[in-house]
């Protein structure tokens, strides 16, 4: 009788010859040509966390307390937070006026509408009190001063006289511009009886600057209110002028009405020869 096959070792190689015919037996089969067997994955997380599984409870020991003498003493801590990072809750009366303010919109409406037509008069009123005090300032910085007038000589014609006189403007932050007012007039009076009629010239003049000027007057000597010729006393003689004064100072414009009276004496008027001025003394004066 034939003993058990062995399986064929590693080292050993058959021959053609003694190849069988017989097929090989399945339990020497290698085991790459075997197909893969499926992979047993364990089972899904959903199922493990529903599945009743009573193993950890029956395997847990039943847990006894500890004694008294081993449970921990509470304690207290001092939380320090910075000043800055301090957060706080509003109190619950801000949550009652924001819903009464909710509940009444056409109250909010009338509220808004006065304060704006509050804040428009609180503006105005500013505006006004800031304009009123640049005008305050601007008066007092600029503030015309009275002209002064001095007369330097008297020229005597056959029908007029000829007046020079000396013109100074005073104020130092503005210039000004000296003409002949409305239905004004020069006048050279005797006596307070009229001898000569005439117009001021125009003259301007800077801050603080002087000039000439000569006006002319129409009359004559040959007045019946007049002394009698070889009075060598001396004539009392009276210029009165009715001037407009426009003072200017960048966008600063002052206009003011002024009168100018001179009281003159003079000697040899009548003569016609030489006038010599004995006094002279002129004032002025603003109308507005």
């Amino acid at each position: 009788m034939e003993g058990p096959r062995l399986p064929p070792s590693g080292t050993f190689h058959e021959s053609d010859d003694d190849k069988s015919d017989d097929p090989p037996s399945a339990w020497h089969r290698p085991t790459s040509s075997l197909s893969a067997l499926p992979s047993q994955d364990p089972p899904p997380h959903h199922w493990r966390n529903h599945s009743l599984n009573l193993s950890p409870i029956l395997d847990t020991p039943s847990r006894s307390l500890p004694p008294p003498h081993s449970i921990p003493e509470l304690e207290t801590y001092v939380v320090q937070v910075p000043r800055d990072q301090v957060y706080w809750t509003p109190p619950p009366e801000h949550a009652k006026y924001v819903e009464k303010l909710r509940n009444n919109p056409d109250k909010n409406k009338k509220n808004g509408c006065s304060k704006r037509l509050m804040w428009f008069f609180i503006i105005l009123i500013v505006f006004g009190f800031i304009l009123g005090a640049i005008t305050l300032i601007l008066h007092l910085v600029f503030s015309p001063t009275l002209p002064v007038f001095a007369v330097e000589r008297l020229t005597v014609k056959p029908s007029y006289f000829e007046v020079t006189l000396r013109a100074e403007n005073p104020t130092s932050n503005m210039g000004v511009s000296y003409m002949m007012k409305n239905n004004g007039v020069v006048s050279l009076t005797y006596k307070n009886k009229n001898i000569g009629r005439g117009k001021f010239p125009k003259i301007s003049l800077a801050a603080s600057g002087s000039d000439n000027v000569n006006v002319k007057l129409n009359g004559s000597t040959k007045n019946a209110v007049m002394p009698p010729r070889g009075t060598k006393q001396p004539v009392s003689l009276v210029l009165i002028m009715e001037l407009k004064a426009d003072y200017e100072a960048g966008p600063v414009k002052k206009n003011k009405e002024l009168v100018v009276t001179c009281d003159v004496k003079v000697k040899g008027l009548l003569d016609a020869k030489k006038v010599e001025i004995v006094s002279e003394n002129c004032e002025s004066e603003f109308k507005n």
